[in-house]
This record gives structure tokens, sequence and C-alpha cells, in this order.
């Protein structure tokens, strides 16, 4: 990565940074974007060339998770889908910066305009892992299989996720909770072996 690469990283996630302290400090609603851009040290139009709304640097995580799923993909080498979505979840659920922050991921299901967003990435999440899923196993797995796979995958998760928060867990729970969810999947999905 090159210098100019990396200081757009480092805007980036100094702009993620402010966000999420902002949220915690201020709440949600009472954050403005231009808090955001100040605390990043960086101009509101600086704040827009990195994200479309003030939405958006709440979902930056969950759009970086997307982009590890994929690459995750890339790298797995299994025989198996069971062993391949195991491979990816280790990589991804030891990677989520979400899952540092449970107030954030409970924020992002709380208010109904943020639900909405949430609900459009995990159909994006979805898609994306029946199609990698589709690709990698086209002997095993038609679309259906490979959907139903992805969906039964991105629910448990999702629902493990939201009943730790609810509780109050901290990350590392979660991400175990999360590991729980598909170890209950696996008998399901050892019809795919």
């Amino acid at each position: 990565m090159g210098l100019r690469e990396r200081k757009k990283e480092q805007t980036r996630a100094a702009l993620v940074e402010a966000a999420a302290r902002l949220f915690a400090e201020k709440g949600y609603d009472k954050t403005t974007v231009a808090d955001i851009a100040a605390a990043a040290n960086v101009s509101t139009r600086t704040f827009f060339g990195y994200f479309r709304a003030k939405e958006d640097v709440l979902f930056a995580g969950t759009d970086q998770r997307l982009r590890a799923i994929g690459e995750a993909f890339d790298a797995v080498q299994a025989d198996t889908p069971l062993e391949a979505v195991r491979q990816i979840l280790d990589r991804v659920l030891a990677a989520s910066d979400d899952l540092s922050s449970p107030d954030r991921l409970a924020l992002m299901f709380a208010k109904p305009e943020l639900q909405a967003q949430a609900l459009q990435r995990l159909i994006a999440a979805e898609r994306l892992i029946a199609d990698r899923l589709r690709r990698a196993y086209p002997d095993r797995l038609d679309d259906t299989l490979s959907r139903a796979t992805a969906g039964a995958l991105v629910g448990a998760l999702v629902g493990a996720a939201l009943a730790g928060i609810e509780r109050g867990d901290p990350p590392q729970a979660l991400r175990e909770r999360m590991r729980r969810a598909l170890h209950l999947l696996e008998d399901g999905l050892r019809t795919l072996e």
C-alpha cells in the first residue's frame, strides 16, 4: 500500500473512531456530520469523500466485513462447504471491529432508519456468501442450496449476536455465541459434504 492509500485509510479510520466516540458520548441523534469531521480534524467535505451520510460511518465495519468475506473465500482452501464456512467465520470474527463495540451493534438495530441499512447489508452478505459457495462448490450446491446455506448462516449469526447484545455480553462472549450458532448449523450443513 502506497503513502496515499495509507493516508486515506488513516483518515477513514479517524472518522470511524471519532463517530464511535461521539455516538457513545452524545448519542447518535445528537451527533452531526460536522461534529464527526471536527473530531477527526478534517472538513465536512472530506467526510463526504469517505461516507455518503452519517449512518454510513456507523456501518463502516460491516462494509469492511463484507470485503473480508470475499477475501476469505479467495484465501480458504476447504474440501467441503462446511469447512469453508467454518474457516471464513473464524477469519471474519477475529477481525471484526463491530464486535468490540456491542453498543454500536445495538444502535444499528435500535432505530428503524438504521435497521433498513442493517438489513440491506445482511442481504448483501447473504448474496455474497451464496454466490461464493455456489462458485466454489458447483458440484454440491445449486442456487437453492447455496442460498439456503447462506441464509441459515447469516440468520443464525445475527440471532446469536442480537441475543448477546440484549444480554449485554462483552465482545469475546459475542464471538463465542456466534461460534456456537455455527455449531448448531453443522448437522444440517453436513448433508452438503
